[in-house]
């Protein structure tokens, strides 16, 4: 028997009349019945209509961060989320993107999967730097996409960055200088088409935003985001 990626209890795999009736792919489960609901789904709650962060009772929509940007005088941009970035989602991205445990991205790639079949876009995923790389070993956001098709259409522009984006606060993220630049092979692959650009958290917006307008410059019909969690 397979262990949870999570906590490693043993897992049961076990099939629901209803899809063995249907004779429904048996879909892998990554982690147990008791991690499961740690992770906070987005899809059944209110959520912001430009950013999909969970609203409260008191929030406005679009909440009150997607209000400041179109303030700025950016453009419309509109990402969704499948998860909110609670406590277990903090534990996950601590384990799987920082300590670089690679086995963790099995966690949702197929629930993200699931979801990216539905579209007709191109995915795009945000990359990372050439240091990130070197200590990691990995892109975390295309560990995530591992059973989907995407096209590598940006890189980062600078070498070494002098503090790690999760170590700054929100005005340091909001003064970030543009990090990327287009690939220049690909770079007419999206010219007149609809481009969906996958991250794996949305904290400030400032990063995928930055990506989205050097997309949407390069001639995309239309640059929407999608993220794992908010």
């Amino acid at each position: 028997m397979k262990a949870c990626l999570l906590c490693g209890s043993r897992l049961r795999q076990e099939i629901p009349l209803a899809d063995l009736i249907r004779l429904t792919p048996l879909q892998k489960r990554a982690i147990c019945e008791a991690c499961s609901p740690t992770f906070s789904a987005l899809n059944l709650l209110p959520t912001c209509s430009s950013c999909g962060r969970r609203r409260t009772t008191d929030m406005s929509d679009p909440c009150y961060d997607c209000l400041r940007w179109e303030k700025d005088g950016q453009f419309k941009f509109i990402n969704s989320a499948m998860y909110e970035y609670n406590p277990a989602m903090k534990d996950y991205m601590k384990r799987y993107k920082f300590a670089g445990d690679y086995r963790l991205r099995k966690v949702f790639s197929d629930q993200i999967h699931e979801q990216l079949k539905k579209q007709s876009a191109i995915i795009v995923p945000i990359p990372v730097g050439k240091d990130t790389m070197a200590t990691r070993g990995f892109n975390q956001v295309t560990g995530l996409l591992e059973n989907d098709r995407y096209l590598n259409l940006l890189s980062v522009r600078f070498d070494k960055k002098a503090v790690r984006q999760s170590a700054k606060n929100r005005q340091g993220r909001l003064l970030l200088d543009q990090p990327f630049e287009m690939i220049e092979s690909q770079k007419n692959q999206v010219k007149n088409q609809a481009v969906l650009l996958v991250d794996d958290v949305y904290t400030t917006g400032t990063t995928i935003r930055h990506a989205a307008a050097l997309i949407q410059q390069a001639g995309a019909a239309s640059v929407k985001g999608f993220t794992l969690a908010r």
